[in-house]
């Protein structure tokens, strides 16, 4: 019997062993993978101010990056900036190591007075899925061969900042223009964007709640209040990990479009307590404030954290 047991024993360890030495060797290895070199490209005539990254996949343990910009000199940094003084096709190669793995691409950089006119082109990111007013926008400016910006957003501001950040007060069409400028010349791209009227209708999508390990195995119930009246209640029991999800898909009945100081709150019972184990609130005007989060979230630090999943409706 104990010589089973052994046995038994010896054949639970094997699999454990062999994932084990097969995790280790493949971290000795490493891993190193290019998929594109990346270029920003300022000036239209040299010197060309260039800054140099990577779309690459490593681990972070003894990585080694080898730029070689084309032009005799060469960096160790990964995402560093070049001046070319000189207008030249410039053949720029990257090679990154880690421990046994290597990769490595060549990407051409066309720094001659033909292929360097300013080039206009921008993009933007919002808090929220969609445009609402008020509307605070993040502009990311995607241009090349260019020394000034100029932004038009259509509302009548401008700004001069290479990325900048506006607030769309009011609702509206607005076409947004940036002037990429470099030595007398101009390349101009716009776009409309559509800013809709504060939504009428809030919804909470999912609810995630963590608590300590020592909470497993107990019951977990939450509701969610709005205005001090009961929107939604649920209890999951004898919950087996964390984080467990909420899948409310309810909009809140009593709000009616006005953001003002009503509290939305989340309230975390254990079992059959009374006494709430988790309590954290909003009011509605937070979230015009804020400009719409799709999601809000509470942690206090000890193991207790809730994740709300917050939609828009007209």
């Amino acid at each position: 019997m104990k010589l089973k047991k052994h046995f038994k024993l010896i054949g639970l360890l094997i699999p454990i062993f062999a994932l084990f030495l097969s995790v280790s060797l493949s971290n000795c290895k490493g891993k190193a993978v290019i998929h594109e070199i990346k270029d920003s490209i300022i000036n239209c005539s040299a010197p060309y101010v260039v800054h140099f990254s990577a779309d690459a996949e490593h681990r972070s343990r003894k990585l080694e990056y080898t730029w070689d910009f084309g032009d005799g000199t060469t960096s160790h940094e990964r995402t560093p900036v070049h001046v070319y003084n000189e207008s030249n096709v410039y053949q720029v190669s990257l090679s990154i190591k880690q421990n046994k793995a290597f990769d490595s691409q060549t990407k051409s950089i066309n720094l001659t007075p033909d292929a360097t006119k300013p080039y206009s082109d921008w993009d933007f990111a919002i808090a929220a899925g969609e445009l609402w007013a008020p509307a605070r926008v993040e502009f990311q400016n995607y241009s090349k061969f260019s020394t000034k910006f100029i932004w038009d957003f259509g509302d009548g501001n401008i700004s001069s900042a290479q990325d900048p950040v506006h607030i769309f007060e009011n609702e509206g069409t607005y076409r947004t223009l940036l002037s990429a400028i470099c030595e007398g010349d101009t390349s101009k791209y716009s776009v409309d964007l559509i800013i809709k009227d504060s939504p009428s209708n809030i919804l909470i999508n999912e609810v995630s709640v963590r608590l300590p390990e020592n909470i497993l195995g107990h019951d977990i119930e939450l509701e969610i209040w709005y205005n001090n009246n009961q929107d939604y209640r649920y209890r999951i029991r004898e919950v087996s990990s964390f984080p467990v999800v909420f899948n409310v898909k309810k909009k809140l009945f009593r709000f009616n479009g006005d953001f003002n100081r009503d509290r939305l709150e989340f309230i975390v019972f254990v079992d059959n307590d009374d006494v709430p184990y988790v309590n954290f609130y909003k009011e509605s005007r937070d979230f015009q404030l804020d400009y719409y989060p799709s999601l809000i979230t509470f942690d206090d630090g000890y193991g207790r954290d809730i994740k709300a999943q917050i939609g828009y409706q007209d």
